[in-house]
């Protein structure tokens, strides 16, 4: 299980385009240009995410990306499993049959693992980190 800079740059792209406005397509160069992400990189991942269902793409002038549904139904782990794959820390994790599973104690670790990840990144939707991003600009830094 290798969470990649796609899902993580991914990611911080979305909640960017969640903080605008959802009326208008928003141009995938300003969501770049924002978040210092290089913009044929997102061009890819964006890619990858309009032909998951995530994201709607909108030719011309006026033209961007928008959510394809609303940003609080789209969690990370929606997002990782689109440009990484399933969550699978082990073969014994996975649907292929591991020979050792009636005798390997260390099988149910992964087992456990994968969930624990999966439930993290499956509480946390897009909506919930823009709105935490939003908070956390507004508070002020102290110093001591």
């Amino acid at each position: 299980m290798n969470i990649t800079a796609k899902s993580k740059y991914a990611v911080r792209a979305l909640v960017e385009l969640a903080q605008h406005s959802a009326d208008a397509p928003v141009p995938l160069v300003t969501l770049a240009e924002a978040r210092e992400i290089p913009t044929q990189f997102l061009e890819q991942l964006f890619a990858a995410l309009r032909r998951a269902g995530i994201l709607q793409s909108h030719r011309g002038v006026y033209g961007g990306f928008t959510f394809n549904r609303p940003p609080d139904q789209i969690t990370v782990l929606d997002v990782v499993e689109a440009l990484d794959g399933a969550i699978e820390p082990a073969l014994c994790t996975t649907s292929e049959a591991c020979e050792r599973r009636a005798i390997c104690s260390v099988g149910d670790v992964w087992i456990q693992a994968k969930l624990a990840v999966e439930e993290v990144f499956s509480s946390v939707s897009i909506q919930e980190l823009a709105e935490r991003e939003a908070t956390l600009e507004g508070t002020s830094m102290y110093y001591i």
